[in-house]
């Protein structure tokens, strides 16, 4: 640009100008605002919460403790020990340990499950009261709405 060009932009401050017609255009747009606690918008279908296990229509647990999540995770998020009971077909857990501290949800042991036990849910409310409440057990696994709250929050929601 020019000098005499750079000096009618300074003059004329036609920089600020356009600046202030971006403020202004968003100023009067709709407001796309959401007040969380009235109400609480849904997540993006590929929103990676809280993992889960689940279990199939017979109410059998998906997991046959291969443990491939465990070798997975990078963070050492898992802790899973299996026995095969007589007469069963397959192994089941009779130890599932989680950590949600240490979980950074990056889906490794959500892809490496042959069985599709363990998913992402839709849970995005993970505020507790205690560490120990990040820890997950595996009957805590399958908990899922204001069970899977009352066990984060550890009794701190008795106001509700």
């Amino acid at each position: 640009m020019s000098r005499v060009g750079r000096f009618l932009r300074s003059v004329f401050l036609a920089d600020i100008l356009r600046g202030l017609a971006v403020t202004l255009r968003l100023y009067f747009s709709r407001k796309v605002t959401v007040e969380f606690p009235e109400k609480v918008q849904a997540p993006a279908e590929r929103f990676r919460g809280l993992l889960r296990l689940h279990r199939d229509e017979n109410g059998e647990p998906l997991c046959i403790a291969c443990k491939a999540c465990q070798r997975a995770c990078g963070q050492n998020c898992f802790d899973i020990e299996g026995k095969k009971e007589e007469g069963a077909k397959v192994m089941r857990p009779t130890k599932f340990d989680w950590k949600l501290d240490r979980c950074s949800f990056c889906g490794l042991c959500v892809e490496v499950c042959p069985t599709n036990a363990i998913r992402h849910s839709h849970e995005f409310l993970l505020t507790g009261a205690r560490k120990e409440a990040l820890f997950f057990r595996l009957d805590g696994m399958y908990l899922t709405g204001e069970a899977l709250q009352d066990h984060l929050c550890g009794g701190c929601r008795r106001d509700r």
